[in-house]
């Protein structure tokens, strides 16, 4: 990916419901390989299975050098549940509340 890409994602928090397995795995993983030279990229990272999420994390920030580069928080959410949806942008970090990409993959 270009540069140019790379700075456009910087700064900003993308979402990813279902990131534990297949296309939402490897789109985490393509955010942050091109978010990674410009550095600044936050990712949410939901899904039903949490200890998956976690190893996914901490293999993206492994790749791509570091929390500098790409931060990862993960979230276990059950998109079926709309008490748990209502209640997922309330219960994130500060700095990951203002979210610029939804990828709805789950």
């Amino acid at each position: 990916m270009s540069p140019a890409v790379a700075k456009r994602l910087a700064g900003k928090t993308v979402v990813i419901t279902g990131a534990s397995s297949g296309i939402g795995r490897s789109t985490a993983f393509e955010f942050a390989r091109t978010a990674a030279p410009a550095g600044g990229l936050k990712l949410v990272l939901t899904a039903r299975r949490i200890d998956t999420l976690r190893q996914i994390a901490a293999d993206i920030e492994a790749e791509v050098g570091g929390k500098d580069k790409v931060k990862v928080h993960v979230v276990q959410l059950d998109v079926s549940k709309p008490k748990e949806v209502r209640a997922f942008v309330g219960n994130l970090p500060e700095e990951f509340r203002e979210v610029d990409v939804l990828v709805n993959n789950a």
